[in-house]
């Protein structure tokens, strides 16, 4: 062989040795960023899920969808967590909170009284195993001294040695300075006044 045709072969060797090398790494690459979303996305619990929610930039924006996210946050809460997490999942809580609603109880009085709370949950082991909001045309909304406000109902199902269903109406207000709805207060509703679906 000439050496015009050695160096013809040995350059499609190499070549097709380089490509050979630029595809396996991109195969290679291409399957560890798969792996690690798919890794990065299980291994999130819901509690993380909902504390890496940042309320500032994505704040819900419908009382409706206030109550959904508090309701969320409460059937979380009320499950075997560590303290650090139990903490840090009632301030993310508190953030949905008005600020009138906020001064009925400090952060410290708030977070003993729940810690109880949880307690004597785990103790009858009880938890909340499924919620929905109640039929959209059931909530209000008013005005009162310029204020909007609104009521919204969720039903609870509350797991102890039983099941039974559990309805609330959460009362949330508009906050003046950036419009979002935030939490009033919450009563229960007792079963012959509970609203129907």
């Amino acid at each position: 062989m000439g050496k015009s045709k050695k160096r013809t072969v040995s350059t499609i060797v190499t070549m097709v040795v380089v490509a050979i090398i630029v595809l396996l790494l991109y195969f290679y690459l291409a399957f560890r960023m798969d792996l690690q979303k798919e890794t990065s996305v299980e291994e999130l619990s819901e509690v993380e899920k909902l504390l890496d929610k940042d309320l500032e930039l994505n704040y819900p924006e419908t009382p409706r969808e206030v109550i959904k996210l508090h309701s969320n946050m409460m059937k979380t809460l009320y499950t075997e967590l560590e303290d650090e997490e139990v903490e840090a999942l009632a301030l993310k809580i508190r953030e949905l909170y008005d600020t009138e609603f906020l001064e009925t109880k400090s952060e410290g009085d708030y977070l003993k009284d729940l810690y109880s709370e949880i307690a004597e949950w785990k103790d009858s082991d009880r938890k909340i195993s499924y919620f929905h909001l109640v039929n959209e045309e059931l909530e209000q909304e008013s005005i009162i001294d310029g204020r909007k406000l609104a009521a919204v109902y969720v039903s609870y199902t509350i797991q102890e040695k039983d099941k039974f269903l559990e309805t609330w109406r959460f009362l949330l207000r508009q906050s003046e300075e950036d419009e979002k709805w935030k939490i009033l207060g919450w009563e229960f509703v007792p079963e012959e006044e509970e609203v129907k679906e």
